[in-house]
Formats: structure tokens, sequence, C-alpha cells
């Protein structure tokens, strides 16, 4: 192996097992309404299958009651889908309150970042010669910025 040809890497041979969580969490998320019906799927859906654990999010107190009762649901539809379940197999549900439609956005302002050129070009010029001049220039503003800041902020 050379540098041209890099590193690869099969996730699915290395990690076969979380691998088939993944696509079975996948079908699950697809069948999620025929497992637990229409409106409770509405409320709650799947989000991390574990070893041995499905963590499931619902959005009301009705929906984390409903869920409570449907362990037998749960492990049939899942042993269905090739994942094995044995008698320490948990159904876990948090509560989790569904974003806004519409949430604040908060405006970010831009400010322009003033550097002393000739600061800047004594830290590059203390720099080691085996550092790039491009990274060495961007490592040496942050410093001017930085110590800037630092300045700004003890005289406060």
């Amino acid at each position: 192996m050379n540098e041209d040809e890099g590193l690869n890497i099969d996730i699915s041979r290395l990690f076969p097992e979380a691998v088939k969580r993944v696509e079975i969490l996948e079908r699950l998320k697809r069948f999620w309404p025929s497992v637990v019906g229409m409106r409770l799927s509405r409320w709650s859906t799947p989000v991390i299958l574990g070893v041995n654990e499905l963590t499931v999010e619902a959005s009301n107190s009705q929906a984390v009651n409903m869920l409570s009762k449907m362990n037998g649901n749960v492990k049939r539809a899942l042993s269905s889908m090739g994942y094995e379940t044995d008698g320490n197999f948990s159904l876990k549900i948090v509560y989790h309150r569904k974003s806004e439609k519409n949430p604040s956005k908060r405006k970010t302002t831009v400010k322009k970042i003033e550097t002393n050129e000739e600061r800047v070009a004594q830290y590059m010029s203390g720099a080691p010669e085996s550092l790039p001049e491009d990274i060495n220039r961007a490592v040496s503003h942050l410093r001017d910025y930085l110590e800037d800041r630092r300045r700004k902020f003890n005289d406060d």
C-alpha cells in the first residue's frame, strides 16, 4: 500500500453486529406505525438500538405511558427483523419535546478582526522552519489576535 491508494476501512467487516443493528433500526423506523399504531407513531420514534436495549423518544406523557405497555410488540417486531432479544431486553423511553416549528434564530454578527502586521511578522520569524508558511501566517495572526484580546481584557 502507498500514499496514493489511501486507507480503506470496511466498517461492516470490523463491526458487523453494529452495522446489523443500524440496518434493523432503520427498518424499524420505517415500519414504526405498524408496530405501535398510527396515532402513537406520530408522538414517538425509535432512535437508538443498542445491545439488548431500544431507546425511543416520545413527545408527550401519553406516548410514554402507552409505549411502556408495548414491550412485547416491540420485541416481536425486532425479532421478525432479525434482532435477537434475550430476557434482559429493555425498552427505554425518553421524553423529548419536539422543537417549535419556527424557532427564533439569533442573528450572528461578523466582526472585522484587525491585526498588527509587524507583530505577525515577528511571530512568524520565531516559528520553526519546518512549519509551512500559510500555517505559520495563520497561527501568527491567531496569536496576535489573542494577545490583543488579552491586553484589552486586562485593561478593563
